[in-house]
């Protein structure tokens, strides 16, 4: 096998040493302290990696750094954007045309001022160099060429004799391909290779990676015959890609061993030279020389021309070599420029056959050389690139699909594979063009106008492309292909606004392209042909129009060519050229382009497009809808509807202005309905669908007639600059809504500028005003300011219907709001160019004239049939615009104030102002009268006498009102009449009320009082969740001390309120009865979920614990029979779905379904109990005496329990399975009692509740949910040996609802606390009703007759209570205490026997339980005292809070001193870290006495003790802490008792403060003074004892006096630590970076495609790839699933790095969700498509924190997969 290290040794290290002399590596250290290594940076991108452009300073967007230049670079301060990298590009830090400033970074400014020449390399390494270099070429081009079954000439001394080929020499290799999936190679080498699944998966991770593997090894015939099996093998075409390459087979060839090893050897020499090369300037020098010898097997020309046979990997390393050898120096760059481009047609015809991706070859170079504007000016000029690149375009794409001279693309699917590659050709062109040079020399000019006759021959058959013919009669055959003809106009349109620009700068070249043009529309017959003209008449005017009917011949979208004429035209105003001027030198051509001609084709486009509007092309299929859409599209409307509306301009500005709009009318079929007769014909004829069309036509005609006037904020038309179309742009978007800044940056057309960015940035800020994002799911949006609203048009050209719509409708408002007229009143007009001046001629010919009378004449016509409203509106806008054009007096020939009169003008609005037909348009026919005024006021002078007698005849006459004052005089009078009516009735009630209070006065008296007495003073400070020290307030205490005790509640304890009955009664959410609990009745349920969860192990130190179940649930009841015919159904129904994008991990799977009524996700159902103490509340408060005597106390409880342990365990060895009997226990604990005052103690129920048959079932339900969700935690069942099958009722799973429980309860406490809520805070339904249906279902199990007989559930017990009670087992630093209580609580008091049979205790607040919470209680304090480190402590302390006072100083000193004494003592004996810091300064002494012996000799053989100081203030401090570690438990236990009891907690609970110690202590019953727990005469300092003196506590004392040695105990701290996510990098930018570097687990040579980090834990994945898929089970899952199944039990939170996403993953399903980074105007990025600079947002972050911590995230991805259209993924390989 070939070894790539021994290599290195053997060949590269003695080449570098013959090249360098003796010893190379400090040659080439010397060389690096030199620094010649570049100025120009270079690095090559991987797939992958993070890049960087600046907007303000790149010359184009292909400008781009690398991640270590950036950091070091000026742009880092500017608006720069990233993105990441498709591999291949290079970085251009240092490139000086990349930049317009700051082109250097500080590393490679500091290398410019670096000598060329270097003393190292002298002549003689050089000329080493040189021959090293060569023969590295030579062997390298040799053997990556080596032709499969070629002769094996090239191994000389390989044994082939005579073709006689013997042993196992031979492999059989297998390349990649784009057109076969991964899982059809899969198939082919499973079963033709026989390769195992998982080999043939690594094999095809290794083809795709490297673009080839060897699959088998063996002799050269079976190698052979493997090849042609698999070459036969047709693999079944695939219905998702129906591709032509499909069909053909997988490439394969047979290669000798030596040869691939060879081939191996030149791949890593390459990738070897490629670094080498980067040293220095003269190792480039050298190879580039080498290079240049057109001789040589490896000429530049022979690389760039083999490129194409080799495969992914060494077409790779080729490329690097390249860019590293001839991209850095400038000369360099510029013969590989050349070489290219005079090999570019033929490199181009092989990339379109081949079938890698674009980024694999070598065509990829162009975006390094064409971007680089010098080389790419030096190209046009002398190599004519710009020509070759459209004639390779012309031959290799169009060619063979014209006919007629015209394109036509046929319908197969292989033409659009090869003609996509084909378009790569485009991008080129668009890369050369992309910098417009100041001054164009006369080559380069030349150069250019050759590219441009090339351009006009693609435009020509482009004109009229994709024509279509209206189809009558019947529907298309088929939808005829159209996406290929607007592929390729996006693709050219950049390239035709370039040439266009290109062209504006240059007198010579502007008008050379103008004759181009005209000569190529001239030649062009397309509509314009052969049509005969006829002469049509209007208003007096006769016009000879084209007579080409739209409705029946054939109609193209594509236009190009006209286009690119009006284009050009725009441009020659700016010279001084006029289109006369231009007409007499191509009139010598015998060309002549008439103004008919050039707007004939347009005007046909826009008839057709008024036809569809009115549905005249229905038949014609969406294929034509879709052209339309596109047509105005934002990324294709700058070459298409802009332009033609231009061609329209032109138009009418040659044009007499009556002759055009006959023109016009004549292509829209309205000649007929120009004429007034029109209404008399009409009348004969009845009303068909083709007069209603006719209707839409001439709203379609109007509307097209005030886009030409009104659509002139175009550079060349009106007087304004390329900013003011862009700000018109974008107050009209704004006037249709608010736009977030992505949107807005989407709806405006791209620049061919890269620059575009930043004035956009400039002209929004001068129209809009950005409004921050409120909350975490907002965006931030634009609001445009509000005195430019006046600027909006209603019939803007780029608007579409519903823009449309919706922006009149928000005028409108608006205008109400602000109490002016009622409509949308056409904005002012910007002045027209020179060249444009006659348009505004139209406003006032007689034909627009006679149009607008004849349309309000027939408004006013009741009768008329051929109005409708929407005709009236639009010619109000057009009259308007020809008022405002003569009032702005751009125009002196405008005089259409002398012209009205002739026509009535102001008469007809008038009458229409007071026409009530016509009310919805009433304001604007004000609007435009009042404008009317306007202008006559300001021509009156010049009337002289006329205007005062006009004004008093119309003062004569009543104004009209307009909208509004009519409805505000409606308003008043309603108003009124309502007023009067309300004054009646409140007269009415108030005798009512009167009389009433008369006849029950005593009533209202007490109420008053008891008003006034409610105390209102509950003032709730801001909620402060530092850890407030809880007696921070013991003066005022002390005096309210004796109050508060008596009136607080407890629920347990002596002192403990008693339950009162809580409401039973529910509906169901199924049927919809009511329904309540009761025991025999049925049992209810409450659909709940239950998952594996260890949100709150993942801190650090906990990882190692086994993951919990955690319960969650909605709170809606509904019957169990009910909801059994629910889920039967679900379940039938989620077998019958598809299981396409799911996967089932393991067998024992719940079936998830989601409440009826709210839709939450559930998987099993809760039973709904009454409450617990209703049980047992036989004795109720008032009769039985509340001594003490009446209960057992406490020690008789410990003793009680010892002996049950023991009888517990001693029925292993008994036979017979008998409980032991209570009177046993009493006698044998040596209790003295009476079984009275047991009963009473542990509230026995006499006779068991029978329940109804089908509880038992529920849960049984419940338990089987739990048993399958641990399962799927479990390692899988063929890891456990064949003998131990996992047993149901194995000891683990006896606690296991009651483990749920504890973990239930301790989740929602931190998430409680996490939100800020203390206990007494409003708690939602779900947590509420889950905790306590959870707690009591738990109890209701613990008293079931199933847990008697189970002989686990005895050993259970007997080992829990031997492990509290008899020091067996573990210690207190190992108990999570929490835990224990919930399964002491549940699973002990009832394995006792009565004398009739098994007691019955359902846990409900007894005596016992009350003595169970204190045992714990007591071991928690224990630990407690054990863990406190008092000089950890104190600088804690003094650090946070360095002059706080000791709150519990006060109380300690005032302790008896007996107890502090024992506190003390306490203290000294069993605190951990006391002792080993005694151990360890007793060790010292002991040695220094022993040192001082020596030294004199003599020995005193007595040891010395020392004593840990035990102050007040370390008291103090320890009280402290203990009432510290214990809050987590005390909440905890709280939520427990307030489920178990149903006592709810007293109103002294604070509701916006952190709940307090001594408060919870006394709702619990405890005695919130520590101090009585060190009192040696109580059964509690007993208690401590015991539990401190367990000998694990001692062996971990020892374990810590020795650093070194392994700790064994698992200490579960006191007070959990709280999860958290893992921080993340403020900046996005810094993420990105941390993970460039990091390589693929399995392959050290791949770098991470799709790094994925798990937001829990923090480790980097590498995510949905086929090389790290480690096995689950039996199944291959992604690294995600596999890491989400250990670190987070099933569900997981990961950022796909690179991509910006976060993706949450559940049980084979998952979801993406919004990253917690937003830019600067709030919004996210997902995918890196806008690359704005991103930030972390911590409100976003804590809401995926929040959602994971409150077990939310199953139910997120349900949710979320809920939505139809999510697209399927294969999340189960994440």
């Amino acid at each position: 096998m070939f070894k790539e290290a021994l290599a290195k040794e053997e060949i590269i290290d003695v080449l570098v040493e013959f090249m360098l002399g003796d010893s190379p590596a400090s040659a080439l250290e010397k060389l690096r302290l030199e620094g010649n290594t570049a100025t120009v940076c270079g690095k090559v991108f991987k797939n992958g990696e993070p890049t960087y452009s600046c907007r303000e300073c790149g010359v184009d967007p292909t400008c781009v750094l690398c991640v270590n230049c950036f950091k070091r670079s000026a742009h880092r301060f500017h608006k720069y954007k990233m993105s990441t990298s498709g591999g291949g590009g290079c970085c251009d830090c240092g490139d000086d045309e990349a930049w317009k400033k700051d082109h250097y970074c500080q590393l490679h400014l500091a290398n410019r001022k670096n000598p060329l020449e270097s003393k190292i390399l002298t002549e003689a390494v050089l000329e080493r160099a040189e021959i090293c270099f060569g023969a590295i070429l030579a062997f390298c081009v040799n053997y990556l060429e080596i032709e499969p079954n070629a002769s094996l000439q090239c191994l000389e001394g390989g044994n082939v004799k005579d073709g006689q080929l013997d042993g196992a020499q031979f492999c059989t290799v297998l390349y990649n391909d784009e057109s076969h999936t991964f899982d059809q190679v899969i198939q082919t080498l499973t079963k033709i290779a026989k390769c195992r699944h998982k080999d043939a998966m690594e094999i095809v991770a290794a083809i795709d990676r490297e673009g080839r593997a060897v699959v088998k090894c063996d002799t050269f015939k079976e190698c052979n015959d493997l090849k042609t099996a698999i070459e036969n093998q047709m693999i079944p075409p695939s219905a998702l890609l129906s591709n032509p390459r499909n069909n053909q087979s997988l490439r394969t060839s047979v290669l000798h061993i030596g040869a691939v090893a060879c081939q191996q050897f030149a791949l890593q020499l390459l990738g070897w030279f490629q670094e080498f090369l980067v040293r220095h300037y003269l190792f480039r020098k050298t190879f580039a020389e080498l290079v240049q010898r057109k001789q040589e097997a490896f000429c530049i020309r022979h690389i760039l021309e083999y490129d194409v046979k080799l495969w992914k990997t060494a077409r790779t390393c080729w490329h690097r070599l390249l860019i590293s050898g001839m991209l850095m120096e400038y000369d360099n760059k510029m013969v590989l420029a050349q070489e290219f481009s005079r090999r570019y047609a033929t490199i181009v015809e092989d990339f379109i056959s081949d079938d890698h991706d674009h980024a694999f070859s070598i065509v990829s170079l162009s975006v390094q050389l064409f971007t680089v504007p010098s080389i790419a000016h030096h190209l046009i000029a002398h190599e004519g690139i710009f020509d070759k690149l459209l004639h390779t375009f012309y031959h290799v794409a169009i060619e063979k699909f014209i006919q007629n001279k015209t394109l036509h693309f046929s319908k197969n699917i292989a033409s659009l594979t090869f003609f996509k590659r084909a378009n790569y050709i485009l991008y080129d062109l668009r890369y050369l063009l992309s910098l417009k040079p100041e001054v164009l020399s006369n080559d380069l000019r030349s150069g250019f106008l050759e590219g441009c006759r090339a351009l006009m021959r693609v435009l020509n058959v482009m004109q009229g492309m994709e024509s279509i013919t209206r189809q009558t009669g019947q529907h298309m055959d088929y939808e005829p292909e159209w996406e290929c003809a607007f592929n390729l106009h996006i693709k050219l349109a950049t390239t035709i606004s370039q040439v266009i620009e290109w062209a504006a700068g240059d007198v010579k070249l502007l008008r050379k392209l103008y004759k181009m043009s005209v000569r190529a529309l001239v030649g062009n017959s397309f509509i314009v042909g052969a049509e005969k003209a006829e002469a049509r008449s209007v208003a007096g005017h006769v016009a000879s129009c084209l007579m080409y009917d739209v409705s029946v011949k054939p109609v193209s979208i594509h236009l190009p060519l006209t286009r690119f004429y009006a284009g050009i035209y725009l441009h020659l105003g700016a010279h001084d050229m006029t289109y006369d001027s231009l007409q007499t030198e191509t009139e010598a051509l015998n060309s002549k382009l008439t103004p008919r001609g050039i707007i004939e084709p347009v005007l046909c486009t826009h008839a057709m497009i008024a036809q569809v509007a009115a549905g005249m092309w229905r038949r014609n299929g969406y294929s034509l809808l879709h052209q339309l859409y596109f047509y105005r599209n934002v990324r294709c409307r700058v070459e298409m509807l802009d332009r033609d509306i231009v061609c329209l301009q032109i138009g009418a500005s040659l044009m007499e202005s009556n002759e055009f709009l006959i023109h016009v009318l004549n292509k829209f079929n309205l000649i007929a309905w120009a004429h007034s007769n029109y209404e008399s014909v009409l009348a004969e004829n009845p009303v068909d669908d083709e007069f209603m069309r006719q209707l839409s036509m001439i709203d379609e005609f109007l509307e097209l007639l005030i886009v030409i006037i009104g659509e002139r904020w175009m550079p060349g038309v009106s007087i304004v600059t390329e900013e003011d179309r862009l700000r018109k742009e974008i107050i009209q978007l704004l006037c249709t809504k608010s736009y977030s800044h992505s949107e807005l940056s989407r709806a405006l057309p791209d620049g061919n500028g890269g620059n575009s960015d930043n004035i956009f940035e400039d002209v929004i800020n001068t129209v809009a005003v950005f409004k921050k994002p409120v909350g975490v799911d907002s965006k931030g949006v634009y609001e445009l300011k509000e005195h430019l609203f006046e600027e909006f048009n209603v019939y803007f050209y780029h608007y579409t219907k519903e823009d449309k719509s919706k922006a009149e409708e928000l005028q409108r408002e608006r205008r109400k709001a602000k109490k002016q007229l009622v409509c949308c009143p056409p904005p002012m007009l910007p002045q027209l160019t020179p060249a444009f001046k006659s348009m505004a001629n139209i406003l006032q010919c007689n034909v627009f004239l006679s149009i607008c009378t004849l349309v309000m004449d027939r408004a006013l016509d009741a009768r008329s049939r051929s109005f409708t409203e929407s005709h009236l509106q639009k010619v109000l806008h057009l009259l308007g615009f020809a008022i405002q054009e003569e009032l702005s007096e751009h125009y002196p020939f405008l005089s259409f104030y002398e012209r009205s009169p002739k026509y009535g003008i102001l008469e007809k609005l008038e009458e229409l102002a007071r026409c009530p037909r016509l009310e919805a348009h009433r304001d604007f026919v004000l609007w435009t009268i009042k404008r009317y005024k306007e202008l006559q006021a300001k021509q009156a002078p010049s009337d002289g006498g006329a205007g005062p007698s006009c004004s008093k005849q119309s003062a004569g006459e009543e104004q009209p009102l307009s909208s509004e004052e009519q409805a505000s005089q409606e308003k008043k009078l309603r108003a009124r009449m309502v007023a009067e009516s309300r004054a009646k009735i409140m007269a009415q009630m108030k005798s009512a009320q009167k009389s009433f209070m008369k006849n029950h006065a005593e009533m209202f008296s007490a109420s008053d009082k008891e008003s006034a007495g409610e105390d209102s003073s509950t003032a709730t400070g801001a909620m402060e969740w530092e850890d407030i020290p809880a007696e921070a307030n013991v003066e005022d205490e002390e005096e309210q001390g004796a109050v508060a005790l008596k009136q607080n509640v407890a629920c347990l304890g002596p002192e403990r309120k008693f339950y009162t009955g809580s409401d039973n009664n529910f509906k169901c959410i199924l049927c919809f009865e009511n329904c309540a609990i009761s025991r025999s009745g049925p049992p209810l349920v409450s659909s709940a979920f239950v998952q594996t969860s260890r949100v709150i192990f993942t801190t650090p130190q906990m990882r190692a614990s086994p993951s919990a179940l955690h319960m969650s649930c909605c709170g809606h009841v509904m019957h169990y029979s009910c909801w059994q015919e629910y889920y039967s159904n679900e379940e039938s129904k989620e077998q019958r779905r598809p299981h396409r994008n799911r996967v089932a991990l393991s067998p024992a799977h719940n079936v998830e379904f989601h409440c009826p009524y709210c839709r939450t996700l559930s998987n099993t159902v809760l039973p709904v109990t009454e409450a617990l103490p209703a049980f047992s509340s036989s004795s109720t408060p008032n009769t039985t005496p509340l001594a003490t005597d009446s209960y057992l106390p406490l020690d008789s409880f410990a003793e009680i329990m010892r002996t049950q342990a023991s009888e517990l365990a001693a029925m292993k060895l008994v036979e017979l399975k008998t409980l032991p009997s209570v009177t046993t226990i009493l006698r044998k604990s040596g209790v003295v009692a009476d079984m009275a005052q047991f009963e009473r103690s542990v509230q026995l129920i006499p006779n068991p509740p029978e329940l109804h048959s089908n509880y038992s079932d529920v849960m049984a339900f419940l338990s089987k949910a739990l048993l399958n969700a641990t399962q799927s935690q479990q390692p899988h069942p063929k890891d456990h040996p064949a003998g131990t099958p996992l047993d149901t009722d194995s000891i683990e799973t006896v606690p296991m609802l009651w483990d749920t429980c504890s973990y239930t309860m301790q989740s929602l406490e931190i998430y409680l606390f996490e939100t800020q809520k203390p206990l007494k805070a409003e708690l939602p339904m779900r947590h509420q009703s889950c905790a306590i249906n959870l707690v009591r279902a738990c109890s209701r199990f613990s008293a079931s007759p199933s847990l008697w007989t189970n002989e686990w559930q005895t050993e259970f017990a007997a080992r829990l209570l031997d492990t509290v009670f008899n020091q067996k087992g573990t210690s207190v630093l190992e108990w999570d205490c929490f835990r224990v209580l919930v399964s002491f609580q549940f699973g002990v008091l009832n394995l006792m026997a009565g004398e009739s049979g098994p007691l019955t205790v359902i846990p409900s607040g007894s005596m016992f339980d009350f003595y169970i919470l204190q045992t714990m209680f007591l071991a928690h304090l224990t630990k407690a005292v054990l863990c406190f480190d008092a000089d950890k402590e104190q600088a804690k302390r003094t650090a946070e809070t360095p002059h706080a006072e000791l709150t519990q100083l006060g109380y300690v000193e005032q302790l008896p001193t007996r107890i502090r004494d024992n506190m003390v003592a306490f203290y000294r004996r069993y605190n951990i870290p006391a002792r080993v810091l005694q151990r360890n300064t007793q060790q010292q002494l002991a040695e220094e006495r022993k040192d001082e012996e020596q030294g004199q000799g003599q020995g005193q053989g007595q040891e010395q003790t020392v004593v840990i100081p035990c102050e007040p203030h370390h008291l103090a401090l320890l009280l402290e802490y203990v009432q510290r570690q214990m809050s987590s438990f005390l909440r905890c236990a709280c939520l427990f008792y307030r489920c178990l009891t149903d006592v709810d907690f007293p109103d002294t609970f604070p509701t916006d403060q952190p709940d307090r110690f001594e408060l919870m202590c006394q709702y619990l019953g405890l005695d919130p003074q520590l101090g009585v727990y060190f009192d040696m005469e109580t059964v509690y300092a007993t208690m401590m004892h015991s539990f401190a003196s367990h000998p694990h506590i001692g062996r971990e004392v020892e374990e810590r006096c020795q650093p070194d040695t392994a700790r064994s105990l698992q200490v579960e701290p006191c007070l959990r630590p709280l999860p958290r996510l893992i921080p993340l990098y403020d900046d996005y930018s810094d993420l990105i970076n941390s993970v460039s570097d990091i390589f693929c687990p399995n392959n050290e040579r791949e770098e991470m495609k799709t790094p994925t980090m798990c937001l829990i834990c923090g480790s980097i994945l590498c995510g949905q790839s086929y090389c790290c898929q480690p096995e689950l089970g039996k199944l291959m899952v992604g690294a995600c699933t596999h890491h989400a199944h250990a670190c987070g039990a099933e569900v997981g939170i990961f950022l796909r790095i690179r991509d910006c996403q976060v993706v949450y993953l559940g049980r084979g399903k998952g979801c993406f969700a919004q990253p917690p980074y937003l830019d600067e105007y709030g919004e996210t990025d997902q995918g890196l498509r806008r690359g704005n600079p991103l930030r972390l947002c911590q409100a976003a972050y804590s809401r995926i924190f929040l959602q994971w911590l409150g077990h939310g995230l199953h139910e997120e991805i349900a949710r979320l997969n809920d939505n139809t259209n999510v697209a399927v993924m294969q999340w189960h390989h994440m």
